[in-house]
């Protein structure tokens, strides 16, 4: 759907630029350490494998596609190479002692960034409360389990692992509040099925997912024809009740991988994917008995709907959406002009 994947995307995107810039950062502090500060630098050749490891990893990241897609391997990668690189650089300006070690921050922040889940966080923060023990086990005499090294690590740990926490119950919260305006946006207030737009969205998705493996689907045009009947003798609101009932006729009619919208006032489209046309006929002819059998009680009286359908079929009535979409609502109209007829 065009909002939720809109939102995805635009999430995806901030998480990518966020990590790059937290990378840049612990590069530059590292490099303002080798540089600035030499008589810190215990080794060298350490903290320059450190510096090379990490800009190789961004580089290569954002280069080779295929560790690209999917974003949260590209994710993982680029955290896992900051732990590793704040470790290096740790042990090799005084391990424990070193004022690198808050530099842990980055990877925690990243990964509260890039997951938005407060518990990955937490779950990081364990790997790296044992990577500080092992910074204790290089520190000459330190003793990783006195108080006075536990008070060390707290000191330059907890505080951000505690921004960490918080920022990634900030994100989880930020997310779900955008998925749920996505989701508003992208279907229809009254019945809850997709609107017009996301339809089209899904449609044109698995349009290209039947060119590609060679599989037909069905588009199946279902309209409500006594609505308006329904809406002046018994008002709007009866209306109301009698699209709800139809739209859930047309969901226990249809298989979870198929998709319904509500594309006008009384129409509705469904996406039957993977479906041959004789298929799509006969599912077709089950959602119009399921609405027909469907009733509601309105000012004690019992309201039964019936339906026009029409079905067209990819490939086999036509290769593109939009004439697809066309032709099932010409059948449709045909289903009711014949049955107004029939009915003389």
């Amino acid at each position: 759907m065009r909002s939720s994947s809109s939102a995805t995307n635009a999430t995806t995107g901030f998480a990518s630029t966020a990590l790059l810039w937290l990378e840049i950062l612990a590069l530059a502090i590292g490099v303002l350490q080798f540089a600035f500060a030499p008589n810190t630098v215990q080794q060298p050749l350490v903290v320059a494998l450190a510096l090379a490891f990490l800009t190789t990893t961004i580089l290569i990241v954002r280069t080779v596609p295929a560790l690209q897609r999917p974003a949260s391997r590209q994710h993982w990668i680029g955290i896992v190479s900051c732990v590793v690189y704040v470790t290096l650089v740790a042990a090799a300006t005084g391990a424990a002692h070193s004022a690198l070690v808050a530099l842990y921050l980055i990877p925690l922040a990243a990964i509260a960034l890039a997951f938005g889940r407060w518990w990955l966080v937490a779950l990081l923060a364990l790997v790296i409360a044992g990577l500080g023990m092992l910074l204790g086990a290089l520190t000459p005499g330190v003793a990783i389990h006195s108080p006075e090294f536990g008070m060390l690590m707290l000191s330059k740990l907890l505080p951000g692992v505690a921004v960490a926490l918080i920022l990634g119950a900030l994100i989880e919260q930020m997310q779900t509040a955008v998925q749920r305006i996505s989701d508003l946006a992208a279907s229809d207030p009254l019945t809850g099925l997709l609107n017009v737009r996301s339809f089209e969205d899904v449609l044109q998705q698995e349009h290209r997912k039947a060119e590609r493996f060679g599989r037909p689907y069905t588009l199946v045009m279902v309209d409500v024809d006594n609505l308006a009947v329904v809406n002046e003798s018994l008002g709007h609101d009866a209306g109301s009740q009698v699209i709800v009932s139809v739209a859930a006729a047309i969901g226990r009619s249809i298989r979870a991988s198929d998709v319904a919208a509500r594309v006008g006032g009384d129409e509705f489209i469904v996406l039957l994917s993977e479906t041959d046309g004789p298929t799509g006929g006969l599912i077709a002819q089950r959602i119009r008995n399921n609405i027909y059998s469907s009733t509601i009680s309105v000012a004690n009286r019992l309201i039964r709907a019936n339906a026009s359908v029409g079905t067209a079929t990819f490939p086999e009535d036509h290769l593109y959406p939009k004439e697809l979409m066309m032709l099932v609502g010409q059948r449709m109209q045909q289903d009711r002009e014949l049955r107004a007829a029939q009915a003389k």
